[in-house]
């Protein structure tokens, strides 16, 4: 009875995680009728200061070294327009009690296209967030 019990939870676990499109996630607001060339990618990240963090964007991999960006902003989110189907890593350093912590995630931007998700067929935009906040710090 054990062993059936976990190999029903064991396929269900599959097929739910087996998909990277999930209909429940696409916000058909975000859709439109004309493949789009371009993305917005989007950061949220913590405000621990007045002092503000500092983000950069770097096209492809950090070691790449190629840095498209650098700003500091007052707010807990960042966004960019850039290219679609590129990587882009982005930083968020902070200043904590005089300590420095970076923060890095990095993604690729890509479209897809519904036909049935939505009202209308329609193309949308994915991995476009980037998750800067800090999970821990002394």
């Amino acid at each position: 009875m054990v062993r059936t019990t976990r190999a029903i939870f064991l396929i269900i676990m599959i097929i739910l995680f087996s998909c990277e499109e999930k209909g429940l996630l696409l916000d058909c607001d975000d859709c439109t009728a004309n493949e789009p060339i371009d993305a917005v990618v989007k950061a949220e990240v913590d405000l621990h200061s007045l002092t503000g963090v500092v983000i950069k964007v770097w096209e492809g991999k950090l070691e790449d070294n190629l840095l498209i960006d650098s700003v500091k902003i007052y707010t807990s989110s960042y966004e960019r327009k850039v290219a679609i189907n590129k990587t882009y890593t982005i930083t968020a350093t902070y200043i904590i009690n005089n300590k420095e912590y970076t923060a890095v995630d990095s993604a690729t931007p890509r479209v897809r296209y519904t036909a049935d998700n939505c009202e209308e067929p329609c193309y949308y935009v994915y991995d476009q967030w980037y998750e800067l906040r800090l999970k821990y710090t002394k």
